[in-house]
C-alpha cells in the first residue's frame, strides 16, 4: 500500500515539474514515474499559480522598472495506459485559464494588463522500462516524446498582438528525453530517485495575414530533480531539490537574433504531501521556492509557485485487484 501512494504521488509531482522555468513559462511534456502496469489506465488533473515579481540582472537584484509582477494559472489533464509492463504510453493537455504581466511606470502613472488564455500543447510521451532489479529495488526507465502547439496564430486583444510571455502557446513544436533513476530503501522506508529532462525547441510558426512566419524561438531547458521520500500510512512527504538550466532565445525578427535578455540557471526547493483517499484516488499539494537563481542580462523575477493535483487509476478489462496503484 505503501509503494501504491508513492507512486500516485510521483504522477502528479512530475506533471507539475514540468511546468516550471523562468518568467512563468511552461516546459511541455509531462510524465510519472517509471511505467505502469499493464493495462492499468490514471487520469491526473492539476492546476498550477506562478508568480514573479522584481528585475533581476544575473544573480542580483535590479532597480529596473517595468512590469510590476506577473502571474498564471495553469491547469492541466493527463492520461496515462500501462500498454505494456515495461511500456507506458502518456498524453496530456494543458490550459492557461490566465497568463498575465502588470505594467506599471511613472510611479504608478501609467498602468497597463496584457492578459492570454488558452489551450499551451498537447504532448505525447513514451515510456520504456530497460532495468528492473526487484530484489535490490532499483529501476531506470527512459522516455521520449513530442510537444504540438495547440495554436500558431498569436493572441491578439484590442488590435494589439499579446507579448511572447503571455501567449498561451508558443507555436512550435519540441521534443522531450527524460531518465528516470529510482531506489527504494526499505529498511528505513525512504525512497530515492534522479529524473533528468531535455526540452528541445524549435521555431515557432506564427501565422500572420494567412502566411507562415517562423520568428520566434524558446531556448533549449535541461533539467535535474532529486526527490526523497517518506511514507506514513496514507501520508506521503517528499523533498525535491531541483536545476533548470534554460538556453537564450531567439528572435528572428531583429537584426541580432540572439535575445540577450534570456535563459540562466537556477535551484528550486519544493516540499511536497499527498493524502491517499482511497484505493484509486489521491490528493496532493506543494510549494516551490527557488533558492539561487542567475538571469543572462535582465529579466523579470520568479518568486514561487503552489499546486493542488487529483490523481485518479484503474484497470481496463482486467482484475482490478492488480490496481492498487503504482508501488
Amino acid at each position: 500500500m505503501k509503494k501504491v501512494i508513492f507512486f500516485f504521488f510521483i504522477a502528479h509531482c512530475q506533471s507539475l515539474f514540468s511546468q516550471c522555468c523562468p518568467g512563468c513559462s511552461p516546459i511541455g511534456g509531462n510524465t510519472n514515474l517509471g511505467t505502469l502496469p499493464e493495462h492499468t489506465m490514471q487520469v491526473n488533473s492539476y492546476i498550477k499559480y506562478s508568480y514573479s515579481e522584481g528585475y533581476q540582472q544575473e544573480d542580483h537584484a535590479s532597480d529596473f522598472k517595468f512590469i510590476k509582477n506577473a502571474n498564471n494559472n495553469y491547469t492541466g489533464l493527463q492520461l496515462a495506459y500501462g500498454l505494456h509492463k515495461r511500456f507506458t504510453l502518456e498524453t496530456e493537455i494543458g490550459y492557461y485559464l490566465n497568463r498575465t504581466q502588470n505594467i506599471e511606470l511613472g510611479n504608478g502613472a501609467f498602468k497597463y494588463t496584457y492578459t492570454g488564455q488558452g489551450l499551451s500543447s498537447v504532448n505525447v510521451l513514451g515510456r520504456l522500462n530497460i532495468y528492473k532489479d526487484t530484489a535490490a529495488r532499483t529501476e531506470f526507465t527512459v522516455g521520449a516524446g513530442a510537444r504540438i502547439p495547440c495554436s500558431f496564430t498569436p493572441q491578439v486583444k484590442d488590435g494589439v498582438e499579446l507579448p511572447q510571455d503571455v501567449q498561451p502557446s508558443n507555436g512550435a513544436y519540441g521534443f522531450v528525453f527524460r531518465s528516470y533513476l529510482y531506489k527504494e530503501l526499505k529498511e528505513k522506508n525512504f525512497r530515492v530517485f534522479l529524473i533528468s529532462t531535455i526540452n528541445l525547441n524549435g521555431k515557432n510558426s506564427k501565422i500572420v495575414n494567412g502566411q507562415n512566419q517562423k520568428s520566434f524561438q524558446e531556448g533549449n531547458t535541461y533539467l535535474n530533480a532529486l526527490f526523497i521520500s517518506k511514507t506514513f500510512s496514507k501520508l506521503t512527504t517528499m523533498l525535491q531539490l531541483r536545476n533548470e538550466i534554460r538556453q537564450h532565445s531567439y528572435d528572428y525578427e531583429q537584426l541580432v537574433p540572439k535575445s540577450p535578455n534570456s535563459g540562466g540557471f537556477r535551484f528550486v526547493l519544493s516540499p511536497q504531501v499527498s493524502y491517499s483517499l482511497s484505493k484509486n484516488w489521491m490528493a496532493s499539494v506543494f510549494y516551490e521556492l527557488p533558492i539561487y537563481q542567475y538571469y543572462n542580462g535582465l529579466q523579470l523575477k520568479d518568486k514561487y509557485s503552489c499546486a493542488i493535483n487529483l490523481t485518479y487509476r484503474f484497470e481496463i478489462g482486467h482484475n482490478h485487484s492488480d490496481c492498487k496503484a503504482p508501488h
